[in-house]
């Protein structure tokens, strides 16, 4: 069994992306709920959420916003067939953390107009001020957001070899950054 991660929950930042309803949760809104495949990644959630308040390590929520019109929407795959989906208008049920992982006053809100919470945002101001090391990021969905998040702390941290062997999949981890 490999040794245990040691982490100093001062120095750690945890970074939720995208769990809002329209997201987490799905369904033309406004009334959302939590389908029963996601129950139990939610749990575990609330786990590390609840723990990390716990230690003192810092929570950074991501959305995002849109216009009505997607005109300020990433393109993708799915936009050939004219896109579709959740508007994710400022204001709405749509675009509010889910109520099963609510945040608290002492928590950090980004709203991201790309996929990395990076671009257009101060999540790396906020990540300096607070003298973070090592960061943990949750998501649904990494094939986006969350590769986006952690290809952005590469070029833009200071970062451990051993961060870097952890976070990547591992058909990344060989591109030859230096460890």
């Amino acid at each position: 069994m490999p040794d245990a991660i040691k982490l100093d929950p001062k120095k750690t930042a945890l970074i939720i992306i995208d769990m809002v309803n329209a997201i987490a949760k799905g369904g033309p809104g406004p009334d959302y709920t939590l389908p029963d495949n996601r129950k139990d990644i939610v749990a575990s959630f609330q786990k590390m959420i609840a723990h990390c308040r716990k230690v003192g390590t810092p929570l950074i929520y991501i959305t995002t916003h849109r216009r009505a019109d997607n005109a300020d929407a990433p393109k993708t795959i799915s936009d050939i067939g004219g896109g579709g989906g959740n508007p994710m208008l400022p204001g709405t049920p749509a675009v509010e953390v889910i109520d099963e992982l609510a945040m608290q006053p002492e928590d950090f809100l980004l709203v991201k107009p790309r996929f990395s919470a990076y671009y257009g945002t101060n999540l790396d101001q906020i990540l300096r001020h607070l003298g973070t090391e090592t960061i943990l990021v949750y998501a649904f969905v990494t094939t986006s957001s969350v590769n986006a998040v952690v290809m952005s702390l590469i070029w833009l941290l200071p970062l451990h070899g051993s961060f870097l062997q952890a976070s990547l999949p591992r058909s990344q981890r060989d591109w030859g950054f230096p460890r």
